[in-house]
């Protein structure tokens, strides 16, 4: 009867670790917003080409009535910072994933590190998530019939990464 409760007590021992190193590994990634983000691709002018396309102001185009529709908001927002702040716009983090665990320099200088960290690399795939026919407005829907990844990304989300080092060299 002891051994048996012995073998009990060891399996309960090892099943509730591996839960726990499970739940370990499962890294909870929070967003950080755009402003923590751009304190270090300001300088690259990644931060500021981004404010100039129509994803840094989806939501500042939006009408009062429309901001208050819960359907509209995974479209023409990011999502929640770890406070609970509305993060308005598509800002860095909809495309990148959410920034709290690669957001170091330590970790971005280092591109798989950053990936394993929860960096995303956007493709098509990418913005189709909203650029779809199942979107909500009609401004979402126009672009889905003639979207051309390679021609979309430059217009619609920032510099790139080839061109900043371009920008960084005249500076």
């Amino acid at each position: 009867m002891r051994v048996r409760f012995l073998a009990i007590a060891v399996c309960f021992v090892m099943v509730a670790s591996l839960v726990s190193l499970a739940g370990a590994e499962e890294a909870k990634h929070e967003f950080i917003g755009s402003k923590k983000c751009s304190m270090c691709h300001k300088k690259s002018g990644i931060a500021e080409s981004w404010k100039a396309t129509a994803h840094a102001t989806a939501w500042d185009k939006l009408t009062a009535e429309q901001q208050k529709d819960e359907a509209l908001k995974p479209f023409y927002t990011t999502g929640t910072d770890a406070k609970g702040n509305l993060l308005t716009g598509i800002q860095c983090e909809a495309c990148h994933g959410a920034g709290s665990a690669y957001k170091s320099k330590k970790v971005m200088v280092d591109k798989e590190a950053a990936i394993a960290k929860g960096l995303l690399m956007p493709d098509a795939k990418t913005c189709a998530k909203c650029h779809n026919e199942k979107a909500p407005t009609d401004a979402l829907k126009a672009t889905v019939k003639d979207f051309n990844f390679e021609k979309m990304v430059v217009k619609g989300s920032h510099m790139m990464p080839s061109k900043t080092k371009e920008v960084e060299k005249k500076k």
